[in-house]
């Protein structure tokens, strides 16, 4: 009766431990665009990727974008909205303070800026940038 007992206990404790393991949730699958370092050059990038930046020390974190084509673009932050995000076409800056879209020039080389000088819990920042379905020469502002 004992040996019952214990062998009906060890199934059930085989049986939550295999249920357990077959149950548990799979990795998200990773992204279906490109993620991009800030210090590299981004040159013709795709119509949806990504910017990463690290913001473990103070300063401005610089990252240079040319565009192939003119395009309406959707540019947002990933995480915390305090970092700083601007766009610089070396006459004039914009800044981002979420999301914002812009009418970028194909061919010219834009400076995405991120800078983290007033916090220090701050590690990686991601910017997303999405090509948009709208006319270029119909859009304002273009920058």
């Amino acid at each position: 009766m004992k040996n019952n007992i214990i062998y009906i206990l060890l199934a059930l404790l085989m049986s939550i431990l295999v249920l357990n393991n077959g149950c548990a949730p799979d990795d998200p699958p990773p992204p279906e665009f490109p993620t991009y370092n800030y210090f590299e050059p981004i040159t013709n990038p795709p119509d949806v990727f990504e910017i990463l930046y690290n913001l473990t020390y103070m300063g401005d974190q610089l990252a240079y974008v040319t565009f192939n084509t003119d395009a309406v673009w959707s540019i947002s932050k990933l995480g915390d909205v305090r970092i700083y995000l601007g766009v610089n076409n070396d006459t004039s800056s914009f800044i981002i303070e979420s999301i914002d879209t812009l009418a970028l020039k194909g061919g010219y080389r834009y400076t995405i800026i991120a800078n983290n000088n007033n916090y220090t819990e701050f590690y990686n920042f991601f910017v997303h940038f999405s090509k948009l379905d709208i006319n270029y020469n119909d859009f304002e502002p273009k920058f």
